[in-house]
């Protein structure tokens, strides 16, 4: 997957993460020169209505977010590629640790810092 192009637009860097139906990828935008985070909805074998209104969801979500610690919406789009089928959201990528490589370091979090 590393170098495809997405939307005629967003070059694929790395894989984020995976789980059944879905991806998340860091890609540059090709026309700003900046990272960002595609998330994939993949129309496969598990695939299942519910899921597509619930990524539908998320994209009208953000769209009517603004805080500097929830990543922008920027993009949504159809996959129709030879080895991805689907829809795609684009969103601002904030760089930082995750949940879990905090935790594997021993962090804790209080109530607050949740």
């Amino acid at each position: 997957m590393d170098s495809e192009i997405l939307g005629d637009r967003y070059e694929v860097q790395q894989l984020l993460g995976k789980t059944s139906g879905r991806r998340t990828l860091l890609a540059r935008d090709q026309t700003t020169g900046e990272l960002v985070v595609v998330k994939l909805l993949s129309f496969n074998t598990d695939f299942e209505w519910d899921d597509l209104k619930l990524f539908e969801r998320e994209a009208e979500t953000l769209k009517s977010l603004s805080h500097p610690a929830i990543p922008k919406y920027l993009d949504y789009f159809e996959v129709n590629s030879p080895t991805i089928k689907g829809f795609a959201l684009v969103q601002s990528y904030i760089p930082a640790q995750t949940l879990e490589q905090y935790l594997q370091t021993g962090r804790t979090f209080t109530i607050r810092d949740a």
